[in-house]
């Protein structure tokens, strides 16, 4: 009878050493550090929303003109971005279906090739169509030598707009798409092969179910990235008609010079984004593009039905290669080497590539300590020891949506405002706004990818590591760290090439001196040497190329190491 008070006062002490109560508390480092990268970006947001408000109130003599050009900023950028979302969803859904029901050879490029489509520069995208669809374009060119006739199409406007989404948001949709298809069970694709299912009706009651869940967080996400567009909508939406909100601002700012209409313009575009961001933070956001790619269907397409899905895919792979290899076509001339070697060039290059190494690795520390405290959050859940664990979810979550509720260029006016007040050097400040913003730009997907690592990490070792005593330091150098090298190697590459692309914020403080390899091709454009920006956009995708290839390798060879 004594031993069990002997045990009880045992258990006790165990329990009431710092390490075990660490273990067992949802409040420790691991949490306050998500708590903390939630804290600095919500600061910075506020702290820019306030110049930017501050700025607006002074508003311009003309109001009822002001209004009506932000009531058509509103019209023109919801519908461009609705467009763009439905053409998204239907060539990701129907790629997506066409990838997993073939096998063939290559088709882990043909996927790889998918995921590299989320990270390539939009103004690259933009300069490859015009060099097939433009006005000296291969299909204009083609069609006057063949049937000496001109096509009647002019890719400026709208439409080119809509292709230009198409072209990016319907790869990423799916890539995302495939990894939700290859997750079907195989008991449940045996069955509906057993039951002989028609293509369409296995569409209707196997891969429609899978695919469903992911379409109102995908569709929200996409119809931001379209709305808050600036690149592809300043190079191809053919004047003001087509204008959103980021082209108005750019204009209002480097055209104008009018900071309270930008302001007002910017304080606009962040209400009508809120109302998209609020009930966007609730949805659950899954992996992407991080599941084995190339797994062989045990039901795959035969007949007419592996026909047409393979003329689908020859079609889509045809839009989506021509602009790439008409920029590669454009780029092959004597003039490559020597215009590498121009100190223009080389300052740009160099440039880009160290604003993009540290945001990367920004973007690598704000996703690992997200995730890190969202692991914490679910460990806790586990133990049942958590404390509002659905209002905690949605603070760590709401960093990951801050880049979409506040773009570059919003982001970027504010801090041109700041540098204006305190008269600080644009080209010193515009480095770091460069690099925070290229940041916050590529944490949604960094977050979705290294996130779910570190959860299911918690799930499979979060006993085990209690009862070995581990701290949190421990959990993370020992099983979190090493088992997501993977996924880190991939966010790493994601924030790297993100960064190397990204033409928003270095449109306001870009200057002679200071630019990077996107604003020289974009200078180059608006000066009308298309050699220039062809060799620009060729090095620049190679290097994004690589970059995204290479990257997540040295991360694996470390971890090997």
């Amino acid at each position: 009878m004594t031993s069990l008070p002997q045990s009880a006062n045992k258990s006790k002490s165990i329990n009431a050493s710092p390490h075990k109560a660490a273990a067992h508390s949802p409040i420790n480092w691991r949490f306050i550090s998500g708590l903390a990268i939630t804290f600095f970006v919500f600061a910075t947001i506020f702290l820019v929303l306030f110049v930017i408000v501050n700025a607006a109130q002074n508003l311009p003599s003309n109001q009822s003109a002001l209004s009506a050009n932000i009531w058509h900023l509103l019209r023109m950028s919801t519908i461009q971005a609705a467009l763009s979302v439905l053409f998204s969803l239907i060539v990701g859904i129907f790629t997506a279906v066409a990838l997993y029901r073939l096998n063939f050879r290559g088709k882990n490029f043909a996927i790889a090739l998918m995921s590299a489509g989320l990270v390539l520069p939009t103004i690259i995208v933009a300069f490859g169509l015009l060099a097939v669809w433009g006005r000296a374009g291969w299909l204009r060119t083609a069609s006057k030598t063949l049937f000496d006739q001109d096509l009647n199409f002019s890719i400026f406007g709208l439409v080119g707009i809509l292709m230009a989404h198409t072209l990016l948001n319907g790869s990423f949709a799916a890539r995302l798409f495939y990894d939700r298809l290859a997750s079907t069970p195989t008991t449940k694709l045996k069955l509906g092969r057993s039951l002989n299912l028609s293509p369409f009706a296995r569409f209707i009651y196997v891969e429609w179910p899978t695919l469903k869940p992911a379409i109102p967080g995908l569709a929200a996400t996409i119809f931001l990235m379209c709305f808050t567009s600036f690149a592809l909508v300043l190079l191809l939406g053919g004047g003001p008609a087509n204008a959103t909100f980021e082209v108005a601002i750019f204009e209002a700012v480097k055209l104008d010079f009018d900071l309270n209409r930008a302001a007002l313009l910017a304080a606009s575009q962040l209400l009508f984004c809120l109302i998209i961001i609020v009930p966007a933070a609730n949805w659950n956001t899954k992996s992407m593009m991080i599941g084995k790619p190339g797994t062989q269907n045990i039901w795959p397409a035969f007949g007419p039905s592996k026909w047409a899905l393979t003329i689908l895919l020859l079609v889509v792979a045809a839009y989506y290669l021509t602009p790439l290899f008409a920029i590669i076509q454009k780029a092959i001339s004597p003039a490559l080497l020597p215009y590498m070697a121009k100190e223009k060039f080389l300052n740009a290059l160099q440039a880009s590539l160290t604003i993009a190494s540290v945001s990367a690795s920004l973007t690598l520390v704000l996703a690992t300590l997200l995730a890190v405290a969202r692991a914490e959050l679910k460990r806790a859940e586990k133990l049942g020891t958590a404390r509002f664990p659905r209002l905690c979810r949605m603070i760590l979550g709401a960093p990951i949506f801050a880049y979409m509720a506040m773009p570059a260029m919003v982001l970027g006016l504010g801090f041109f405002l700041i540098t204006r007040h305190l008269a600080l050097s644009t080209q010193s400040v515009g480095v770091w706004v460069l690099i925070l913003a290229n940041a916050l730009l590529a944490l949604p997907l960094a977050s979705a990818a290294l996130t779910p690592s570190f959860e299911k990490l918690a799930n499979r070792y979060g006993k085990l590591s209690m009862s070995l005593n581990m701290s949190g330091w421990q959990r993370f150098r020992y099983i979190e760290w090493p088992l997501s090298r993977r996924e880190a190697g991939y966010v790493f590459a994601l924030g790297f090439t993100f960064s190397l692309g990204d033409v928003g914020v270095i449109a306001l403080f870009g200057t002679d001196e200071f630019s990077t390899l996107p604003w020289l091709m974009y200078r180059a454009l608006g000066s009308y040497r298309s050699n220039d920006a062809a060799l620009v956009a060729a090095i620049l995708l190679a290097l994004v190329i690589l970059s995204f290839w290479a990257l997540p390798h040295l991360f694996r060879i470390n971890r090997r190491a």
